[in-house]
């Protein structure tokens, strides 16, 4: 993965260990409360922006990305034209489906939405799929190689 340059550098914190508490109070109690009815659509944006700021050059990255900022085991369970479908899974996750009805997985997807879009150059959207009983949640990123971005 390219170094992370002008950002938080995620190197620096390898070798700290924190309790997940404080991210979940923020991210499953805070910013709910904070965005209400938007929550959803917000989270998923901003994904869309920390993947601006954390740039990736290969598909390739993203689980070793997902694995440094804590979101859990990322891999990639199938590639065809115009669609790539991921896996998602920890220990934390499992938490997540234990003690919220709903648990939202926006952020991981907004964020590899946007990290195809840039790599691959044509526009793509993301979404979840959880599977509660198998401790997993599924992401798939769509594109259409006609939509291409210029920039």
């Amino acid at each position: 993965m390219k170094s992370i340059r002008n950002q938080v550098e995620a190197g620096a914190f390898e070798d700290l260990s924190v309790p997940a508490f404080g991210h979940e109070l923020l991210r499953e109690i805070l910013l709910p409360e904070i965005l209400g009815q938007e929550y959803q659509s917000m989270l998923y944006w901003a994904g869309r922006k920390l993947a601006r700021h954390y740039p990736l050059e290969a598909v390739e990255e993203l689980p070793q990305f997902f694995t440094q900022a804590g979101w859990g085991t990322l891999s990639l369970v199938h590639k065809k034209q115009g669609e790539m479908e991921f896996e998602l899974s920890s220990d934390i996750i499992q938490l997540r489906f234990q003690s919220k009805k709903e648990p939202s997985f926006q952020l991981e997807a907004g964020f590899i939405a946007e990290q195809v879009q840039t790599i691959g150059k044509h526009a793509a959207e993301s979404f979840e799929q959880v599977k509660r009983r198998a401790g997993k949640v599924i992401l798939t990123v769509k594109w259409d190689k006609k939509d291409m971005i210029t920039e």
